[in-house]
């Protein structure tokens, strides 16, 4: 930390790390790996003589000396400056650029603005269905609460590749004792949404003099499909409003969601500079190179969801996966090339229904959402939220997913068909097989009038020997056929009325 005086007053501090690469002096400022934003701590109206002065004392002492300044705001002023300082100088210098989209609190009218693009992806609608499910509030978390918070952090990203490390080593500690300064001008905020007292999305933030960053969002995966990170995003964009802030900064990155709401964009530089010294102009060269190619690939949204999905799913699976999970993986890549699926439905009718010998009980009730969020299955939130009534087996001693019963629409999940159902009657999703004869007397119990569809796949064929037996009647034949960029779908009907649903393929 270097100091600088006027007339025995300190005007200005410079925060720099120090490392040898080569035999080189590299500066760069502290937190290179941590901070987004950086700059020097100086009196404004000092600031160019102070860092003329710092970076003159810095050559003359080190031969051999390479500049790698990051996280300079284009529109700051400390950009400016250093970049003049090297043109003056004539310094070879090099610099890379990352868009920063912002949100303008204070030059925008936000209530008008807000309310046209809250409904953007259907984030409402999807607010909706949650609040009916249970109740939904946003709180700030205590201290020896956030725990949780690096927890649903890991769970987000246990699939994917995260590069921030914000749950790593001292990176943790780091950003849980962030939480607890209390100054005037910088805050840390984390905002919580938390469902039927469950966290299922937070929000790091750090607040400085108006202008309030988001640093790290996680979220419940098995809640994605709520968009819940977007719901609180918002929420947290409603908060800073009220409190005055100017700028809503989504911080440096390309991410789609962070373009649906900015107002305005700024760049984020990182500045390389050298000394005259052979070894460091190579260095340079080598730097600037590296830093060239990383900035074109982090610019193709493609290449990093292909490293942040494909790779951090390998990762997973060689860390924590199964032999299903990897059998699972290795057919949805082989189906991205080639497929073949076939599917039947069967309807059991209502108005002919044969009871069955087999007299049943009360063996199935219906499950409630906190029930689902405690067995952490993949999917499972996602019947609710697509209005399935989900039923568990009342005899098990830990609530255990048995089926679910639709009473408007049915689907296919793997053939991304959905279709509304006819009147009086009720869709069956259902992964275990061997007791579609007790679940068909359940439904014939609860439901006596109504009729039932269900699926079956090319390989269940004891499935579909079963519904036989129960007194099935197979009403729909469909298949999908996938060879490179070669797609073709048929659908045969074998109802009696033919043809009174319609598909698109």
């Amino acid at each position: 930390m270097y100091a600088v005086k006027k007339d025995n007053d300190i005007i200005g501090f410079f925060p720099f790390s120090i490392k040898k690469k080569w035999g080189i002096n590299v500066f760069s400022f502290t937190g290179e790996n941590i901070a987004n934003y950086s700059g020097f701590i100086v009196k404004k109206e000092w600031l160019m003589q102070a860092v003329s002065f710092v970076f003159d004392e810095i050559s003359k002492r080190h031969r051999h000396v390479l500049f790698s300044f990051h996280g300079l705001l284009e529109s700051g002023l400390s950009s400016k400056i250093i970049e003049q300082y090297f043109i003056e100088r004539q310094t070879h210098m090099s610099i890379f650029r990352v868009v920063t989209p912002y949100l303008a609190l204070g030059q925008t009218d936000f209530s008008t603005y807000f309310n046209n693009r809250r409904k953007m992806h259907g984030v409402d609608r999807r607010e909706k269905k949650l609040r009916k499910l249970g109740s939904l509030s946003c709180k700030t978390p205590e201290q020896d609460e956030l725990w949780q918070m690096f927890k649903l952090y890991d769970r987000r990203w246990s699939k994917e590749i995260d590069m921030s490390g914000f749950t790593v080593g001292k990176k943790k500690e780091f950003f849980e004792q962030l939480v607890l300064i209390e100054d005037e001008a910088l805050q840390i905020e984390v905002d919580v949404l938390v469902f039927e007292n469950q966290w299922i999305a937070f929000t790091y933030g750090i607040c400085c003099r108006g202008r309030y960053v988001t640093y790290a969002l996680g979220y419940e995966p098995n809640f994605n499909i709520f968009e819940v990170g977007r719901l609180l995003n918002q929420e947290t964009m409603k908060r800073t409003f009220s409190e005055e802030y100017k700028v809503f900064d989504f911080s440096i990155g390309y991410e789609p969601d962070k373009f649906d709401w900015h107002t305005d964009i700024d760049f984020t530089r990182k500045i390389l500079a050298s000394g005259e010294t052979k070894r460091a102009k190579l260095l340079h060269i080598c730097l600037a190179t590296k830093a060239r190619v990383k900035e074109m690939l982090k610019s193709s949204r493609r290449i990093v969801e292909w490293k942040r999905n494909v790779w951090g799913q390998l990762r997973y699976l060689v860390k924590r996966g199964h032999m299903k999970d990897w059998l699972h993986y290795v057919q949805k890549l082989f189906g991205q090339v080639f497929s073949f699926k076939h599917v039947d439905l069967y309807e059991l009718p209502g108005s002919s229904l044969t009871m069955l010998h087999r007299q049943v009980g009360q063996l199935y009730d219906e499950m409630q959402i906190q029930e689902a969020m405690k067995l952490e299955q993949d999917n499972l939130v996602s019947l609710f939220y697509k209005g399935f009534t989900v039923y568990k087996d009342c005899f098990a001693k830990t609530s255990n997913y048995a089926f679910a019963l639709h009473a408007h629409q049915w689907n296919v999940d793997a053939l991304q068909i959905v279709e509304p159902l006819p009147k009086h009657t009720y869709f069956l999703a259902h992964g275990d097989d061997q007791n579609i004869d007790v679940i068909t007397a359940f439904f014939q119990k609860i439901k006596p009038t109504k009729a039932l569809w269900v699926t079956a796949g090319f390989w269940q064929w004891k499935k579909r020997r079963r519904l036989q037996k129960l007194g099935y009647k197979r009403i729909f034949h469909m298949k999908h056929m996938k060879c490179g960029h070669f797609e073709r779908s048929r659908v045969k009907n074998y109802s009696e009325n033919g043809g009174g649903i319609h598909f698109i393929n």
